[in-house]
């Protein structure tokens, strides 16, 4: 391997260096100790890269070089008092993010995943975190500081930092670094939803251990060697799902940007194909984009034969997507056995249910008739209310995962649908500040039987023993006194004209106008950059355009669900509210289409 453009400060510009990874025992005892590890055993192999927009390593840090400086960073925030405080970490999706991370992590300082201040962001979701993490420290790169000072707000402009990169790190005289208690704060993890009032999960030292223990043991083969991650590091699938998992278990990670993601998503898979990873994950519309926008030529020059662990969540996860993925990906050596769809949430640290490498790919048919009825039943494809599911594979080991029916009884019963309720090592210590919210979420006993329990205000059942999710208790449609879950409704619509975007749809229920009509159906969809690129060059197709599409989705959803769509809403392509993990946020079109906010083509 050449050498790379340009070392990290305090790292060596050198070849790659070739070794047989040790392997490591299980569980991990602390995320300090298995890095030391590391630094001692693998000292110059490659812990991450930075790959350029052509996928073009442009930095690198062997994982001797990341002990030191993650070490150098630690003593600094011990030496001014930073133990047990917040320190926001307001960075790109590079190195120093992960440096300032595990600087946080080793040091026992709380850390504050954020992002960096964007160009016309308006959302103010940065300043919200700010407000309610209250920060004594920030940690960035010298360039990334500069750009907090000069586009920030007051609020990140007030902060203290700390640079990632000062190459006196390397030469800081090394404090007296206690180990840090299991049960301490080891970050604040924001979720996704209101940007106006953020939510931290209170994510302790032992449930990232617990959490890292089941992903290594689940996602990490012996032999493997390198990871791709584009994800926003400020987000758990990536940071926890992908960085820190992969560097516990001493493989190689290699960054990309989100936005070098979304401008081109073959670059995603151009990384693969070159590094020879065995590990990536992504939300379920990433891979939707992927066959959308590349072609037969694009995929010819791939080899992803190497990829055996792509992780699918954190959100919907829709049969056709999967099933396109794979026919359009297996010429260039990707594996139906590889796609292993899971479910996580950030109460439980991140994963709570997955299947595994190499097992069958889980798609089912279920009857939609008995699902309105909260039951969980196979049946024949052929049947006349057939409908297609992913599930999502058994618990993770050493948690325990019950259906919590509309009685307040707790069971672990194959084919019944209600709340689904976690207890187990990796459940988190609640919300900063947490009110209402934490008493109704973490509760300390459930039908009788000990905890403490999340309620995750999932609806799901058990099928075989596999997880089957069937959508948020809030968000679920009652129509004529059956129950619709919206995700099934915009997944037949999608599904319903071509020239609905990938992951476009929002379904929600109104009041009916009359006293006596109770809910109704509102589906909104996106068109796709496509067509409307070309409704940009050639304006009078709009109109019937949309009439067709609107008389299919309809079509489509009564022929399936026997639900009417009271309006159908065909918006301009983006005009759906998205959290920044990209998640289609229900409540927040709901709200918009009430308010006349949305950018409407087309309603019907």
């Amino acid at each position: 391997m050449i050498g790379y453009l340009r070392p990290y400060p305090g790292g060596t510009q050198h070849q790659e260096t070739t070794m047989t990874r040790t392997p490591m025992p299980r569980p991990i005892n602390s995320l300090s100790d298995r890095l030391a590890l590391h630094a001692e055993q693998r000292s110059g192999v490659h812990a991450l890269t930075e790959l350029g927009p052509e996928g073009t390593p442009t930095a690198t840090l062997d994982y001797g070089t990341l002990w030191r400086r993650v070490n150098g960073l630690a003593s600094r925030l011990l030496a001014a008092g930073d133990k047990g405080s917040p320190v926001l970490i307001p960075e790109h999706n590079r190195i120093d993010y992960v440096v300032a991370y595990l600087a946080c992590i080793r040091a026992g300082a709380i850390a504050v995943t954020a992002h960096a201040p964007r160009a016309n962001d308006r959302s103010g979701r940065l300043a919200a975190i700010i407000r309610d993490s209250q920060p004594v420290r920030a940690l960035a790169s010298e360039s990334t500081i500069k750009h907090c000072r000069e586009n920030g707000d007051s609020l990140l402009q007030a902060q203290r930092f700390f640079a990632t990169d000062d190459p006196e790190l390397d030469r800081t005289q090394e404090h007296d670094i206690p180990e840090v208690a299991s049960e301490s704060i080891a970050m604040f993890q924001y979720t996704s939803g209101s940007t106006s009032q953020p939510r931290a999960v209170q994510v302790t030292h032992g449930n990232l251990i617990a959490n890292l223990d089941v992903m290594g043991t689940l996602f990490i083969r012996e032999d493997s060697s390198a990871t791709v991650c584009w994800l926003p590091l400020f987000h758990d699938m990536g940071l926890i799902g992908l960085v820190m998992t992969s560097l516990m278990n001493g493989i190689t990670t290699h960054l990309m940007t989100p936005q070098e993601f979304v401008m081109r998503p073959i670059r995603w898979l151009q990384a693969i194909s070159r590094t020879g990873a065995e590990h990536s994950c992504a939300p379920n519309f990433a891979y939707g984009i992927c066959v959308d926008r590349t072609t037969e030529e694009d995929r010819s020059s791939l080899d992803l034969s190497a990829w055996k662990v792509a992780l699918n969540g954190a959100e919907t996860i829709h049969p056709r997507t999967i099933e396109r993925f794979i026919e359009a990906f297996e010429p260039s050596g990707f594996q139906a056995s590889s796609m292993q769809p899971c479910y996580g949430l950030a109460e439980s640290t991140l994963v709570v249910a997955s299947r595994v490498p190499g097992t069958r790919l889980g798609i089912e048919c279920i009857s939609a008739e008995a699902l309105a009825k909260n039951r969980v039943v196979r049946c024949d494809h052929n049947t006349e209310d057939a409908m297609r599911i992913t599930t999502c594979g058994p618990v993770v080991p050493g948690h325990d995962l019950r259906i919590l029916d509309p009685s307040g009884a707790l069971t672990n019963r194959d084919g019944m649908i209600g709340e689904l309720c976690i207890r187990g090592p990796s459940v988190t210590k609640g919300y900063h500040r947490g009110g209402a919210a934490e008493l109704d979420t973490f509760v300390s006993t459930l039908d009788g039987k000990p905890g403490p329990w999340l309620r995750t205000g999932d609806l799901g059942g058990l099928l075989d023993g596999e997880l089957v999710v069937a959508g948020r208790l809030k968000d679920l449609i009652i129509v004529g006194g059956s129950n619709h879950h919206p995700q099934d409704l915009e997944q037949t619509a999608e599904e319903a004209h071509p020239d609905i975007a990938t992951g476009g749809c929002a379904a929600f229920a109104v009041s009916g106008e009359a006293s006596h009509e109770g809910e109704q159906v509102v589906l909104v969809v996106e068109l796709t950059r496509e067509r409307m690129r070309a409704i940009r060059k050639n304006p009078t197709q709009l109109e019937s355009l949309t009439d067709q599409l609107a008389r299919q989705v309809r079509s489509a959803i009564s022929s399936e669900h026997s639900v009417a769509v009271h309006r159908c809403v065909i918006l301009q392509s983006g005009g759906i509210p998205r959290t920044t993990s990209g998640k289609v946020q229900r409540r927040s079109a709901s709200e918009a289409w009430r308010r006349d906010e949305l950018p409407i083509l087309k309603g019907s």
